[in-house]
């Protein structure tokens, strides 16, 4: 990945972006971050970037035709890059948005000063804008390092075990207590149960200490942490609906996506056809395969004693290292049958992708 930031304060960044893993990245060629000078695009002897705004008021605003110029260079620099404006009018980074930004390969981060940027800018020069909280900074360089350093850890080898990214904070809720020697401290002691050498304890100890701290401090994360928990299992799913199937793992952060086929034949053909899926022959041999801690099955059409979504929301509070989600035909033997988000689409892609919808949120867009 190429990165260029676009700056009147090239400075700011080389002390950061040389130490770390971002200078480990970026010798291995990894990620690369340049700075551009915007005063390089001011036309007058003086390097003017900015002007009085129009209507009065407080302030400089940054000239759009200098802007123009910076970007329209690094676009020419980096074809194909992604220009960001860095704006409390954009949304928010958090971590789905930082993996979606990772699979770019060229960004370029255009960083505010004084009362703003000309709106031209945002509305007919930048591909998108991007936030990093809501309070006010002097300028967008601090944003720009925030930014980079939460995308580039997602880039492929920048990390060196990928299962530590995969196990980040936000990736799957809070993630769980760390502790190191000694092993006690001014009658602080670390949990006995990491000392014991039982690997798969201190696993059962992880989830559930992830789990209460995501649940107690940041509820809000509790339906993506389920999500990334989650095994979907779609029961004789037609063949026109297996390429969106397979969409739904990135679009909701799913653990596991997959179908049960009684068909040998069929499950065959399907598994060359989608090797990015997981097949079965019954709902129950996917049950057992993957020994859930709590199993819903989405069912086809409204009856009585289905459980609603609603109640299904306020139970993601408990402790589910594992949850499968089974949708199409009978309910497989031990499953909490819910009732369909809409009813009119009941048994479809539509009203699966809804329930997912409201359930989880959406990670990516869906197709």
């Amino acid at each position: 990945m190429r990165v260029r930031i676009i700056t009147i304060f090239p400075q700011f960044f080389a002390s950061c972006l040389g130490e770390g893993l971002l200078g480990k990245a970026a010798d291995k060629g990894l990620v690369e971050v340049e700075t551009d000078d915007l005063r390089g695009y001011a036309t007058d002897r003086h390097r003017t970037v900015d002007d009085k705004p129009y209507g009065g008021g407080a302030g400089m605003v940054m000239k759009v035709d200098v802007w123009d110029r910076a970007i329209s260079a690094a676009r020419d620099a980096l074809p194909g890059a992604r220009v960001i404006l860095l704006t409390p009018q954009g949304p928010t980074l958090d971590d789905r948005l930082a993996q979606r930004l990772a699979r770019e390969t060229a960004l370029v981060f255009c960083c505010g000063r004084y009362e703003g940027i000309d709106e031209r800018v945002a509305e007919h020069l930048v591909d998108e804008a991007l936030s990093i909280g809501d309070y006010v900074l002097t300028g967008g360089e601090a944003a720009a390092l925030v930014a980079v350093d939460a995308i580039a850890r997602k880039v492929p080898g920048v990390i060196g075990r990928a299962a530590s990214v995969e196990t980040d904070t936000f990736t799957t809720g809070l993630k769980y207590p760390q502790f190191t020697r000694p092993p006690e401290y001014r009658g602080w002691p670390v949990p006995e149960v990491l000392l014991s050498g039982d690997h798969d304890a201190i696993e059962r100890w992880r989830n559930d200490a992830a789990w209460q701290r995501t649940a107690g401090a940041r509820r809000e994360l509790l339906p993506r942490a389920v999500a990334a928990r989650t095994r979907l299992v779609w029961a004789e799913p037609p063949d026109d609906a297996l390429p969106h199937l397979a969409a739904l793992r990135k679009a909701f952060g799913l653990d596991q996506v997959g179908a049960a086929v009684r068909d040998p034949e069929r499950r065959q053909a399907l598994k060359e056809r989608f090797p990015e899926l997981l097949f079965w022959g019954t709902l129950a041999n996917a049950g057992r395969r993957w020994a859930a801690d709590w199993w819903l099955h989405l069912a086809d059409a409204p009856a009585e004693g289905q459980r609603p979504l609603g109640w299904v929301a306020a139970e993601l509070g408990r402790a589910t290292p594992r949850l499968t989600v089974s949708f199409g035909g009978p309910a497989p033997a031990g499953a909490t049958v819910v009732s369909p988000a809409l009813a009119e689409a009941a048994g479809s892609l539509a009203g699966l992708v809804v329930w997912l919808d409201r359930l989880f949120g959406r990670a990516e867009n869906t197709p």
